[in-house]
């Protein structure tokens, strides 16, 4: 019984789920939009605070090339210069203030299309002012200096006033001492007794005593100054100026510490560490694409002015040396034009061997059995899938079997009549049932032709033969065309369905380059000459896979088999 809820409750669960869907799509698609602007926020983060950090680097290492220049000149300069510079360096600090503000503080007050500018300015300032320290630290080392070495010249001249007037009182001494050396040897007598002398004598002796007594007051300062100026002499010379680079690194530090963080931050989102490993492996990826098809157009290339022109000027490969047609002059006809359905009318003598996919109907009386392998062709029934066929035997003549393909809408059958004394050259996959006598022989077999070079390009080493007299069925894609060899026209391989063993098989070369070169042609295309009659399929390619992949693995499989035969 019908019900008319059914529709209704279908419909509210179509659109209840549809709903469901469209929410989730739009949960997931926030998501989504979300992480993709967290990782482009943290990307242009750290191409921000990278380009700040390149930056100063260059500011770094041009400012401690010029405070080096001026230090390296001021080495040169009098006390009076190197006090004005420490004065304007003095004043440069005092002036300095620093910016404490935390890194919110100043986004807040840039804004994000001037913080960059903002940031290299305050770390730019903190270069600036520890380079101003360096700079005065040395320039008053240097001031130092100075001092010391104009301290040291002006003791070496008192050093020489004193010597001077050291000698000068020693000379006082020693004359004084002539002096009294000269007297009689009475008054030098007395002059040992200081009671005994006179006062002549007494001030000979107190003169004597008052020189030797300045003497030696102007040697003991003599002396000292002579150990001050030897301690002078040991002050270290102030080495040339070098940056303080730790103290640099110190400042920058925290513009380090924000750039690993952000780096991190791209690094630990999982966009990052999806997208990452494809961003690494893409230029080996476009290398091995270009190769690829570099390589591929080399190889066509190779193979259409190189080895197709050889091939084909080579002899044309013959499975049979004699002419195509029978005793009585006969040569392979087509019974019936190829059709969707096929009817074939069975003598009393004769029996259809056919595949079972293929029989489509039968009279009701007709005989029915599985004919396992065609008898005394065991080996070539088998390979060439003419095995486990369906035979049928009608009661009596003029009653018809219907041959159809039901499971492919495109195909067609057509009959071909094989006279006695012909033989035929088919793609197995073409032949789906023959007509023969009842119980009598049937002649497949596989030939080979290892030697032909036609048969090694177009990778078909091996053809399979059917001899008559018998009718065949033979299966083509939109129907089945047979035609003179009269080695006038070229058709393609895959069309290709078969062709009298007394005709000259041979290639030619596909015209022109280009759509050999892009895929749209195959190298080769088959050509056949002599007596006899060649068949071919109306439309090879319909029905089969067109996306890379399939055509791909399709093709190495089609390959494979081709060179075998089928």
């Amino acid at each position: 019984m019908h019900s008319a809820l059914k529709p209704l409750l279908r419909a509210a669960l179509f659109y209840l789920l549809s709903v469901l869907a469209i929410a989730g799509v739009l949960v997931a698609g926030g998501y989504l939009v979300d992480a993709v602007k967290g990782a482009v926020g943290a990307r242009d983060r750290l191409a921000q605070l990278a380009a700040v950090q390149e930056r100063l680097a260059r500011y770094r290492y041009d400012e401690g090339a010029a405070l080096q220049a001026r230090l390296a000149t001021a080495r040169e300069l009098p006390l009076a210069a190197l006090d004005e510079r420490i004065r304007g360096v003095s004043g440069e600090l005092a002036a300095y203030k620093a910016d404490e503000s935390g890194e919110l503080a100043a986004l807040l007050r840039a804004g994000p299309d001037r913080y960059a500018m903002q940031l290299a300015a305050r770390y730019q300032a903190r270069l600036q002012h520890a380079l101003l320290l360096q700079e005065l630290g040395y320039l008053q080392g240097l001031r130092g200096q100075l001092l010391a070495l104009q301290s040291r010249a002006a003791a070496a001249g008192e050093l020489a006033r004193l010597h001077t007037q050291h000698r000068s009182a020693y000379d006082r001494v020693i004359r004084k001492r002539q002096e009294i050396a000269q007297l009689d040897w009475i008054d030098a007598r007395r002059m040992a007794y200081p009671w005994a002398r006179g006062p002549r004598l007494d001030r000979l002796a107190a003169e004597l005593s008052q020189l030797t007594a300045e003497n030696n007051r102007v040697a003991a300062a003599w002396r000292a100054q002579a150990q001050a100026l030897q301690r002078m002499r040991t002050v270290p010379v102030l080495a040339a100026f070098a940056l303080d680079e730790r103290q640099l690194d110190r400042v920058l530090a925290p513009l380090e510490e924000q750039v690993a963080a952000a780096r991190a931050a791209v690094s630990a989102h999982w966009l990052t560490r999806i997208a990452e490993p494809f961003r690494q492996v893409l230029p080996l990826a476009c290398g091995i694409l270009a190769m690829a098809i570099a390589g591929r157009a080399a190889v066509r290339a190779a193979f259409y002015f190189v080895l197709a022109p050889l091939v084909t000027r080579g002899p044309a490969l013959r499975l049979q040396r004699q002419g195509g047609a029978g005793p009585a002059g006969q040569a392979v006809e087509v019974l019936a034009p190829s059709a969707v359905s096929q009817p074939v009318r069975l003598g009393p003598d004769q029996e259809l061997l056919v595949l079972p996919a293929y029989l489509q109907g039968a009279p009701v009386g007709a005989a029915r059995s599985t004919r396992w392998l065609i008898k005394g062709r065991p080996w070539a029934s088998l390979t060439s899938g003419m095995a486990l066929l369906t035979c049928v035997r009608t009661a009596s003549p003029g009653e018809t079997v219907v041959l159809s393909a039901s499971d492919d809408g495109l195909s067609e059958i057509a009959l071909l009549r094989v006279p006695a004394g012909q033989a035929l050259a088919i793609q197995p996959r073409a032949l789906i049932g023959l007509v023969a006598q009842r119980d009598g022989p049937i002649d497949i077999r596989w030939q080979w032709r290892l030697a032909s070079l036609h048969a090694w390009l177009t990778l078909q080493l091996r053809f399979f033969v059917i001899r008559g007299p018998l009718t065949l069925a033979v299966q083509g894609k939109r129907g089945v065309r047979l035609q003179a060899a009269q080695g006038t026209q070229s058709i393609r391989q895959s069309a290709t369905l078969g062709f009298s063993t007394g005709v000259a098989y041979s290639t030619v070369r596909s015209e022109p380059f280009l759509p050999y070169l892009r895929g749209q042609a195959p190298l080769l295309h088959d050509c056949f000459g002599g007596d006899g009659v060649y068949l071919y399929d109306e439309t090879p390619e319909a029905g089969k896979r067109r996306g890379r992949v399939g055509r791909g693995l399709e093709g190495l499989t089609d390959a494979l088999l081709k060179l075998v035969g089928y």
